[in-house]
């Protein structure tokens, strides 16, 4: 299997980092009870995007900016859908608690809030072929996620993950809104996590601190093992 980016992303946006997190053997069907330190990180992050006065105006904030922005420039209406980490931090500072879906949807969610950064994965025992990130001919297949019976095509240019084997979306809008075939569940044992960055707001050395910072989560929490990939537009992917 290779994960990777198409060179035509580069080409619009030749300054995007994604750390793509490899973990397998993991256990991922522990509940909030049988890790209340997990559950502790998450609701503190909630407690720090409520409280932090560069929310105020969210559209505002400069790492949200630029996400709004790159949605603009491959045609998608960021307020109709907005980048993951838009949403998170919106539904946070609206009061409302994030549920603790299983132990890896927690850590994506932590480091997410706690570095303003979209953040997913996929379940890689369910990818039929690779894993491309690319502009989407229009005729793939998009699952929306917790809708198994309903069947959607993204826009033709709009940036996908997709499985190059059966032409299935795992997200749309390239940190939209993820996709159904490739659900973190908690039978999940192996898992590719990706963390992603535009412009140069975040040096890349503190990005790679992030990224060691999940990976460290992922070991401490779900007792698996972990490898980390830098994916730019020198290296745009990597096999497994």
């Amino acid at each position: 299997m290779k994960i990777s980016i198409d060179t035509t992303v580069f080409e619009t946006f030749p300054d995007f980092t994604r750390h793509v997190l490899v973990a397998e053997n993991v256990a991922n069907n522990a509940g909030p009870q049988a890790l209340p330190e997990l559950e502790a990180l998450l609701r503190d992050r909630e407690r720090e995007a409520r409280g932090s006065e560069a929310f105020a105006d969210i559209k505002a904030h400069p790492m949200l900016a630029i996400w709004r922005s790159a949605f603009q420039r491959f045609g998608v209406n960021p307020n109709k859908c907005p980048p993951s980490i838009f949403n998170l931090i919106k539904r946070t500072r609206s009061g409302k608690d994030l549920p603790f879906v299983n132990p890896l949807v927690c850590i994506f969610n932590v480091i997410s809030l706690g570095n303003c950064i979209p953040a997913g994965g996929d379940d890689l025992d369910k990818v039929i072929g690779d894993i491309c990130l690319r502009p989407a001919a229009g005729d793939e297949n998009y699952i929306p996620l917790g809708q198994p019976d309903h069947l959607e095509h993204p826009e033709p240019g709009e940036i996908i993950l997709m499985d190059t084997g059966n032409r299935d979306v795992f997200c749309r809008a390239w940190c939209w809104r993820n996709g159904h075939p490739s659900r973190i569940e908690p039978t999940t044992q192996r898992v590719a996590i990706n963390l992603d960055y535009l412009g140069t707001l975040v040096p890349f050395e503190e990005q790679c601190r992030v990224a060691e910072q999940a990976a460290e989560y992922v070991r401490r929490f779900c007792a698996g093992t972990t490898r980390i990939f830098h994916l730019n537009a020198e290296n745009s992917g990597f096999a497994l």
